[in-house]
């Protein structure tokens, strides 16, 4: 089992080393914006600060080699190999579920 933290949020959550990186996230009562969930269409695309990924299958049109290198992924398709920590951004909208409401914890 591995550690994602979630930045600017500082939320913690659990990544098994078989489960994608938004499985987990999603898993953990959280959400973000995400599409097809075949590596095809970039919605999920999020930046690596630190820790290793495996990619998995995406498209090179919506994830370039120069974003890999930059630390971008897509999180439906990524792998954790290592605990991680992930930029989100205001495209992520990243909500946690609390007290039986939605609060939006990116407000950008």
């Amino acid at each position: 089992m591995y550690t994602i933290t979630l930045k600017p949020v500082g939320s913690t959550i659990a990544c098994g080393p078989e489960e994608s990186v938004l499985a987990a996230i999603l898993r953990s009562g959280a959400s973000v914006m995400f599409g097809c969930r075949g590596g095809g269409c970039g919605t999920c695309k999020m930046r690596l600060t630190s820790g290793q990924i495996a990619h998995g299958r995406c498209s090179a049109a919506v994830l370039l080699a120069e974003e890999k290198k930059c630390g971008r992924f897509l999180s439906c398709q990524a792998r954790a190999l290592s605990d991680l920590t992930i930029e989100l951004s205001a495209a992520n909208k990243y909500h946690v579920l609390r007290s039986w409401r939605r609060l939006s914890l990116l407000d950008c």
